[in-house]
């Protein structure tokens, strides 16, 4: 079963660059930096929960801004924390390299120092490099395979962007031609968690008031 298990992901790992290669035939350098983030499901899906929080939240009548509690307010943290998350998430591919928006700040990895992307079952691209195994940069909150399955629809999003910025690491003259300014880039979206976890704590506490 082992070397079963081993050959199907030799020929799995075959097919890949396969297909990276024939995509890399098909591509030219892209004259603007590409984006990847949140799409629409994304946004309804965090909207919706946002809703649900302040309406089923156990938030006592006494519990306001002025004197907040701190199960209410940690349980709206996590919450902001979560929706700012599957919203706000940002990859950017540059001439220089990838930027990866995260909570605190944007991280950057040059060209140089990724050998491949990979599309995971969670829905993250991971970022594998000379580093130390384990230590994998991860970015980004694509929907993942298993989810496409169950919803019955093609979404097949993840993978491109894996198969577009591998293309890209193997074959310089395919990344784009010129520098992401800053406000493509973005920053780290802490702040805006912050503010979304301050309203959502208003909110509950005008409505269970």
């Amino acid at each position: 079963m082992r070397t079963d298990l081993a050959e199907r992901r030799r020929q799995a790992r075959r097919e890949r660059r396969a297909r990276v290669e024939r995509l890399a035939g098909t591509m030219a350098a892209p004259e603007v930096p590409l984006v990847w983030g949140a799409g629409w499901g994304a946004r309804v899906t965090a909207a919706v929960w946002c809703v649900v929080v302040v309406v089923v939240a156990d938030h006592p009548a006494e519990a306001g801004l002025a004197h907040p509690w701190p199960g209410p307010l940690v349980s709206s943290l996590v919450v902001g924390w979560i929706c700012s998350w599957l919203t706000l998430w940002r990859i950017t591919a540059d001439r220089d390299g990838v930027y990866i928006r995260r909570l605190w700040s944007t991280r950057f990895l040059s060209w140089s120092t990724i050998s491949r992307v990979e599309m995971r079952h969670d829905g993250q691209l991971e970022f594998f490099g000379p580093g130390k195994p384990g230590k994998e940069p991860m970015a980004g909150l694509f929907s993942p395979p298993w989810l496409s399955r169950v919803l019955r629809r093609s979404d097949g999003r993840g993978q491109a962007a894996a198969d577009t910025l591998t293309a890209m690491v193997r074959h310089g003259r395919l990344r784009p031609t010129v520098q992401a300014e800053r406000a493509l880039i973005g920053s780290g979206f802490v702040r805006w968690a912050v503010v979304l976890a301050a309203g959502l704590y208003g909110a509950a506490a005008f409505l269970h008031r």
